[in-house]
């Protein structure tokens, strides 16, 4: 399904009328964006809004046992703790510190936890507290899925400074409606396709890198030219919502270094 701004304003007024499928499904949508305004978003105080929390929130509060809900919530508490760990200075300007963490630790956990009382086999909840524990004690994180998805990555730097960011999903359209948000503030500070940005979609099957595709080559100053560019269906079992993809999750992720 083409999403459009009708579709998340559509989603948006039969949340906040009350529908948890609704809410639940907005906030699906919005994990994968850094933020849902494209205001100030190249503005270098920016920080991540996490504007899918809320909505996850309140699909929660309607149905406890909502494990969808429930594991795209954990994943991106898990995401917001990678976040904040990768600049101690930026964290505790932001009124971040290991408490804070430590709260998010505590309900992802809860939250996993809650999910594999009613569903032991759940892969998403096994996984996700895989990865919490893995972060929580700073070392390797488990490997990839063997799972099929597009990973789409943004990265750019210049000296020592990188910058990446990365949306994961199995569905194409969501891949077009992501990226668009991905790059509209790159093209709106420059006004043109910028030197030095490597925009690439990967296919992952079974946990590997199946094929990958340059999307910068077919980058315009309105965004990409999705007419020029094929993208394959995806082979073999799709990553489930909400489900760990390496050092990423489900969804947007970012690091600076």
């Amino acid at each position: 399904m083409v999403i459009t701004d009708g579709t998340i304003e559509r989603l948006r007024a039969a949340a906040t009328a009350g529908d948890p499928d609704s809410a639940r499904e907005l906030g699906r949508l919005l994990s994968m964006l850094r933020s849902d305004s494209l205001e100030h978003l190249m503005d270098p105080d920016f920080v991540l809004t996490w504007p899918e929390e809320q909505w996850l929130r309140t699909a929660l509060r309607a149905r406890a046992d909502d494990h969808l809900a429930a594991v795209l919530l954990a994943g991106r508490l898990v995401q917001q703790i990678n976040y904040w760990k990768i600049d101690d200075d930026r964290a505790e300007e932001h009124g971040e510190d290991e408490r804070s963490l430590a709260r998010r630790r505590d309900e992802a956990r809860a939250l996993y936890t809650t999910v594999l009382q009613s569903a032991p086999d759940d892969p998403t909840a096994h996984a996700g507290i895989a990865t919490l524990d893995a972060w929580a004690d700073d070392v390797e994180v488990p490997d990839d899925p063997v799972f099929s998805y597009y990973e789409l990555s943004l990265e750019m730097g210049s000296g020592s400074f990188t910058h990446s960011e990365n949306v994961v999903t199995v569905d194409p359209d969501e891949l077009r409606w992501a990226c668009s948000w991905l790059v509209a503030p790159v093209l709106e500070e420059v006004g043109e396709p910028p030197y030095g940005v490597d925009l690439t979609l990967f296919l992952y099957s079974g946990g590997r890198i199946d094929r990958s595709i340059r999307l910068d080559e077919h980058l315009t100053p309105t965004g990409v030219r999705w007419d020029s560019i094929v993208i394959p269906s995806l082979d073999g079992e799709p990553l489930p919502v909400g489900h760990p993809a390496g050092v990423r999750h489900y969804g947007y992720s970012c690091d600076w270094g």
